[in-house]
């Protein structure tokens, strides 16, 4: 049998959908940190995978430039940038009063960056016979790394020097870039990302060719005068660094420097220094 009840008219069933939006309850955001939070894991899986080989080492498809904000900070290994609290506690039923009376607060982040770099006259702390053994000299007579790869096929960012035979003294430090990919690019300007600074960079003049297989090559070999000591200083001390290629091409190349390169930028300079270089105000 079936027994049928009656309901009260006002009193239908209904979904918390069919609410009067007036007697909903608001929705409040209590951690808009979580989102940057996203944002820097994502960055983190993208800086991740530039450790991955490539057929083309040059290869943009999943670079970070223009995709996530780069850090203003030192990203630390759980994920998460020095400076800024990106972590949540859960509150206990006691603590509910306090956490209502905080939701009024202003949560937004508060930047905490590196300061754009300028050259700093600092003591070098290693020595001479440190440095010596993580130096070649080149068969042009360049003191560089020895992790440095001087074949057409390579893509490399580096200093080098050489020692002038008059005086035993260091000749000015240049910036080698080297660039090999199954495209011409023709770059005439580069741009070094540091620590979330941009210092631009215009070599005088490149040598570029064809290898078989349908690779092209570009090398670009410059004095760092007295106006780029602040991008001298800012590469060996950086904590993260990018290049873009700007390309005549309209199609430019950006590359994340490894720690090893970043580390060679500093040893090459600090051996400069240790041998007698010195940045001239009239160079």
């Amino acid at each position: 049998m079936v027994v049928l009840m009656a309901v009260p008219m006002g009193m239908a069933q209904s979904s918390g959908d069919d609410k009067d939006p007036s007697i909903k309850p608001g929705i409040r955001r209590l951690h808009p940190e979580r989102e940057r939070a996203k944002a820097q894991k994502k960055l983190q899986e993208q800086l991740s995978r530039k450790a991955e080989p490539k057929a083309d080492p040059w290869d943009t498809s999943d670079e970070v430039w223009g995709t996530v904000d780069l850090p203003r900070g030192k990203v630390n290994e759980s994920g998460t940038v020095e400076g800024r609290r990106l972590q949540h506690t859960s509150k206990s039923a006691t603590e509910q009063a306090e956490l209502d009376s905080l939701l009024a607060m202003d949560y937004s982040i508060t930047e905490y960056g590196y300061r754009r770099m300028t050259w700093r006259d600092l003591p070098v702390t290693t020595t001479i016979e440190r440095l010596s053994p993580s130096f070649v000299v080149s068969d042009a007579g360049d003191y560089v790394s020895k992790y440095v790869s001087n074949e057409r096929t390579s893509n490399e960012v580096f200093f080098a020097f050489k020692m002038a035979e008059e005086d035993s003294l260091p000749e000015p430090l240049r910036l080698c870039v080297h660039y090999c990919a199954d495209d011409p690019i023709d770059f005439d300007q580069l741009i070094f990302s540091i620590d979330g600074y941009d210092y631009p960079f215009y070599p005088v003049e490149t040598l570029s060719g064809e290898l078989t297989g349908g690779l092209y090559w570009q090398w670009s070999d410059d004095e760092l005068s007295a106006p780029y000591k602040d991008l001298v200083y800012a590469l060996a001390h950086s904590h993260w660094a990018a290049i873009k290629l700007m390309s005549t091409r309209g199609i430019n190349h950006v590359k994340m420097l490894t720690d090893g390169q970043r580390a060679d930028f500093a040893a090459t300079l600090d051996l400069y220094r240790l041998l007698g270089g010195t940045f001239s105000a009239n160079r």
